[in-house]
């Protein structure tokens, strides 16, 4: 079959990076089972284990075969699923409970500080979500966006393919990979003088992080929102993992307090996705949270690109969400403890560390010495990176994790490490770092990660202490 096209395609759609999970996942087809080592271990990708909770799977039954399901519905989605779900945000968020016990604020007052059905929308997933947010926000080739480094790599591909420059905050490989908010200030400073080509329209943070898994605390997450404010730029706030984050007592905590704030419409935007605490990646269902000004917008790009959002597990999780509330937190649990079982494990083989972990993820570093073994391995290379030690794992010893250069623009691209990356990104160049999903596996797989890491030191030429 012919490769040739009698038409050209968009320069944005060529110069944009393909997926690389697929890649990844590739290196562990290669992979050759031996009784040493045992089955493969996937910690690749961010994808729930279980399957949806049975309640769940009997709504989706029973609407999938009902024939008004199958019509178009609301452009913003089912007007029950919206209701439904503001009032589960209110919850989490613990917005329902009045802000003084002597003076219970009226009905119009809760309003403008909570949620309501109005300022959700319901989008054909997240990413949907993210993609019709920069096309209603950023006018290509006109555009940027201030987002920590190292970053998920659909919202990069987004970038690319919406000619929006990525402007790259790096993040404190010390501090729980961290972005630093003094240099985003520095920089936002500096950018109002000057007169770019670009100009900023948003923060983009995702916590907890995808790919690092850094959570932000309340504290930090406000000081975003008023730099941001102060600068009259949007926060974007991916929260696709919304319902893992904890509490001091390890309970389902509350992500942040910026829907408190009586102004919040004027400056966030809340991302958000079903696939994860209600276990549906396949029906792609995503939000947004955001001002009703904003969201007309968005109307006119969704009746575009996906006119409505799937119908059937809207209608089916319209009425299920009060009751599947104790399932999050069940869920949330268990992530929780194998969180625990996994830095446990992985902190405890000579020369790895879990740098920063938290939702579905864990970024961890592999020991230095790997950096320079090329000749153990038979690789000709000066120094190793995060995909040579990510391949090896995968095809020798069968566990496929991501490398921490699938999260980071060209290391070898001098120009963008220059210009598009903020001061301090220079130790992110050193690319020790891989990324482990620990939400798709069960706890045996992290207890089997030990002796699989064991033999990779050895494989590497180091020698157990």
């Amino acid at each position: 079959m012919s490769s040739l096209l009698r038409f050209s395609v968009a320069p944005a759609v060529q110069a944009t990076e393909a997926p690389p999970i697929p890649k990844a996942q590739g290196w562990g087809r290669e992979y050759v089972k031996t009784p040493t080592h045992g089955d493969l271990l996937d910690l690749s990708q961010g994808v729930p284990k279980s399957a949806p909770h049975q309640d769940v799977l009997n709504a989706l039954a029973v609407s999938s075969s009902d024939p008004l399901s199958a019509k178009y519905g609301p452009i913003l989605g089912e007007s029950s699923l919206r209701e439904a779900y503001a009032e589960e945000i209110r919850i989490q968020y613990q917005l329902s409970t009045p802000h003084s016990a002597s003076r219970p604020e009226s009905e119009s007052e809760q309003g403008v500080r909570g949620v309501n059905m109005e300022d959700v929308a319901i989008t054909t997933g997240c990413n949907m979500a993210f993609l019709t947010l920069i096309m209603a926000l950023c006018p290509p080739s006109k555009s940027s966006v201030l987002i920590p480094l190292p970053s998920y790599f659909n919202q990069m591909m987004v970038f690319s393919l919406q000619s929006v420059k990525p402007i790259y905050i790096p993040c404190d490989t010390t501090n729980a990979f961290k972005p630093s908010l003094s240099t985003t200030r520095e920089y936002l400073s500096t950018k109002q003088n000057n007169n770019a080509k670009e100009q900023v329209k948003m923060i983009c943070l995702v916590s907890p992080n995808n790919p690092t898994g850094s959570v932000y605390s309340h504290k930090e997450i406000k000081e975003w929102y008023d730099l941001a404010r102060e600068f009259g730029i949007a926060l974007v706030l991916d929260e696709t993992y919304r319902d893992f984050v904890e509490d001091e007592n390890g309970e389902r905590g509350v992500p942040h307090k910026l829907f408190e704030e009586p102004d919040w419409r004027e400056t966030l935007i809340s991302l958000g996705s079903f696939s994860k605490g209600y276990r549906i990646p396949g029906h792609r269902l995503g939000s947004i949270i955001a001002s009703p000004a904003l969201l007309k917008h968005i109307t006119t790009i969704c009746d575009c690109m996906q006119i409505c959002a799937p119908r059937p597990p809207q209608i089916a999780l319209s009425s299920l969400l009060p009751s599947l509330r104790s399932d999050l937190t069940s869920s949330s649990k268990a992530l929780s403890h194998r969180r625990d079982l996994f830095s446990k494990v992985v902190n405890s083989i000579q020369g790895w560390n879990v740098v920063s972990i938290g939702g579905y993820f864990a970024y961890v570093s592999f020991p230095s010495d790997y950096s320079f073994a090329s000749s153990t391995v038979g690789l000709k290379r000066k120094k190793l990176g995060s995909e040579d030690i990510a391949k090896l794992m995968a095809t020798k010893l069968g566990v496929v994790t991501l490398p921490g250069s699938f999260f980071m623009p060209n290391l070898k691209d001098d120009d963008i490490w220059e210009n598009d990356v903020l001061k301090g990104g220079e130790e992110l160049k050193d690319d020790k770092w891989l990324r482990f999903a620990v939400a798709n596996v069960e706890d045996e797989v992290i207890l089997k990660l030990g002796p699989r890491l064991k033999e990779m030191n050895k494989l590497m030429g180091m020698d157990e202490e």
